[in-house]
């Protein structure tokens, strides 16, 4: 399989499977929102959001580790589970800053409602956070050793 076809494929993929963390998402920030917090600002729009993004990211973090890079994962340890964690997590906050950036910007520059500036956002954050994934924190290693070829030593060869 070619280099972008595995590419594209691993993206149908890491957008299908990231479904579930934004319904997980959707869910828990109503499920604080209306039943857990008062009605205090900082507890829904800044405490509730927080901890519905972080269950997410643990949702679509479990997806890719399990099924979206899968065949990447040289050692399904403990260990390497939490090792490849705190970089998907760093990634993740990464992109969700550069959605805040972009959500602001669009809603500044064009006046448009606020779900139509996230939905924009969120492709562009989306590239960033699939690219973070594939190419740095599951990035492909190459298995194979690669052969060194013979030297000559000999000067009457080289003639």
């Amino acid at each position: 399989m070619g280099r972008v076809k595995q590419v594209l494929t691993q993206a149908l993929k890491y957008s299908v499977t990231t479904l579930l963390g934004t319904a997980t998402d959707t869910v828990v920030l109503w499920v604080l929102s209306t039943f857990i917090f008062d009605d205090n600002h900082f507890q829904q729009y800044v405490l509730s959001p927080m901890i519905s993004f972080e269950c997410a990211v643990i949702v679509n973090y479990c997806t890719a580790f399990f099924y979206v890079w899968r065949d990447r994962i040289a050692q399904r340890t403990k260990g390497a589970f939490l090792s490849h964690l705190w970089k998907y997590n760093l990634s993740c906050i990464s992109a969700f800053v550069l959605k805040m950036i972009i959500l602001n910007a669009i809603a500044f520059a064009f006046g448009w409602p606020a779900f139509i500036c996230n939905l924009i956002a969120l492709c562009f954050s989306g590239i960033l956070n699939f690219s973070i994934n594939e190419f740095l924190i599951f990035a492909k290693k190459d298995r194979k050793p690669q052969k060194e070829e013979p030297r000559c030593t000999d000067q009457e060869s080289l003639q």
